[in-house]
C-alpha cells in the first residue's frame, strides 16, 4: 500500500475540504483547550481522514484558539522498508555494519523545504537545528505520518481567518541504540526539546497505538486472548495504558519490548523521547480511544484494526 498517496487522494477527495472545515469549526474540546493551556503533549492517531480527522481537527482547532505562536510535531518514521533499519536491527550482521546503519537512521529529522505544499494549501515549515538532520537522501520521500495534520493546520488558517501557524516537523527515527539497549538518541532529542521550546511554542505528536490482526503480525491464540475480554476495544485500550505508564514512568526498556511483543504501537520510538522530556512520573489522560476498521481497506482477513487514539501526554 502507498500510503502517502492513499491519504493525498483522500483529502483531494470530493467533499474532504468541506468536511474537514465543518470538523474544525465545531471542534472546541475544553479538554483540548486545557491541555494546551499546561503546555501538554497532544497526540494524534495518522489513520484514514475518517477516523482521525475529528481527533487531528480537535487538535489543531485548539493549536489555533489558543494563543500559541508555532508548533514542533514529532512525526513517526515509517522506516520498516529502509535498508538502513533493517541492517540496525539485524542480529546476525556484523557488529559494524549495524552501528553504521544505526547512525543512518538515529534521531530525528526534518523536511527540506520552507514550505510544505498540502491539498489544502501551503503551510510555512520552521527550519531543523539542533541535532535534527535536514532529509537530503530521502528518507522522508515517501513518510505520511504527518501529511493530513499539515494540510489540516494549513486549511485551519482559512477557516479562521488567522494566519498560519507555522510548524516544525520533526520525523522520529531510531531512539534506541539495538545493539546496546540504551537510549541515547531518545535523550538527545529530549535535551533539544527543552532548548528549543518556549511558553508559545505547542509540542503534538501522532502515532497508532495498537495495530491489531493477523496482517499485523499477531497469532490466532493472541487474537483469541484479546477477544476473551469484555471487548477487544477494552482489552487494548487497558494494554495500552499499561505501555504509556511503563514509559512514563521511566521504564522505557519495558515499554519498548510491551510495544514490539503485542501493542505494534508506531510511537515505540517517539515515546522514548516523550518520556525523557516530561521527566518521570509524567502523568497522561486518553482523551478518545476506538479501533478503527482496516479490513476494507487492505482488503485483510477479520480482524484488522488500527487504534485512532487522542492522548494527552504530561
Amino acid at each position: 500500500m502507498d500510503w502517502k498517496h492513499y491519504y493525498e487522494n483522500e483529502l483531494l477527495s470530493p467533499g474532504s475540504h468541506d468536511q474537514v472545515t465543518r470538523w474544525l469549526r465545531e471542534a472546541d474540546d475544553p479538554r483540548v483547550r486545557a491541555a494546551i493551556d499546561r503546555n501538554a503533549i497532544l497526540s494524534f492517531p495518522h489513520t484514514a481522514l475518517a477516523f482521525a480527522g475529528p481527533l487531528q481537527t480537535a487538535v489543531v482547532s485548539g493549536l489555533y484558539r489558543s494563543g500559541v505562536r508555532d508548533v514542533i510535531a514529532l512525526g513517526v518514521l515509517h522506516s520498516g522498508f529502509l535498508p538502513a533499519y533493517r541492517t540496525a536491527l539485524d542480529e546476525k550482521a556484523p557488529l559494524a555494519d549495524r552501528d553504521r546503519a544505526f547512525g543512518v537512521v538515529r534521531g530525528g529529522f526534518a523536511l527540506p523545504q520552507e514550505t510544505a505544499r498540502t491539498p489544502f494549501g501551503d503551510l510555512p515549515l520552521l527550519p531543523a537545528d539542533g541535532p535534527v538532520r535536514v532529509d537530503r537522501s530521502g528518507i522522508l520521500d515517501k513518510e505520511f505520518s504527518l501529511d493530513t495534520f499539515l494540510a489540516t493546520m494549513a486549511l485551519a488558517a482559512a477557516a479562521f481567518d488567522r494566519p498560519c501557524l507555522p510548524v516544525l516537523p520533526v520525523f522520529v527515527g531510531m531512539t534506541r541504540d539495538p545493539v546496546r539497549r540504551v537510549f541515547g538518541p531518545a535523550r538527545e532529542l529530549a535535551e533539544w526539546l527543552s532548548c528549543r521550546i518556549g511558553p508559545r511554542t505547542a509540542l503534538v505528536t501522532t502515532g497508532d497505538l495498537v495495530h491489531f490482526g493477523a496482517t499485523y503480525g499477531w497469532t490466532p491464540h493472541e487474537i483469541e486472548a484479546a477477544g476473551r475480554q469484555e471487548s477487544v476495544n477494552r482489552a487494548l485500550r487497558e494494554g495500552v495504558a499499561r505501555m504509556l505508564s511503563l514509559a512514563l514512568e521511566g521504564q522505557t526498556e519495558a515499554a519498548y519490548q510491551a510495544n514490539l511483543r503485542s501493542l505494534r504501537n508506531d510511537q515505540r520510538e517517539i515515546l522514548p523521547v516523550l518520556a525523557a522530556y516530561l521527566r518521570h512520573n509524567a502523568g497522561f489522560e486518553l482523551l478518545a480511544f476506538e479501533m478503527s476498521d482496516y479490513e476494507p481497506i487492505l482488503e485483510a482477513e477479520s480482524p484488522c484494526l488500527v487504534a485512532s487514539a487522542l492522548v494527552a501526554y504530561g
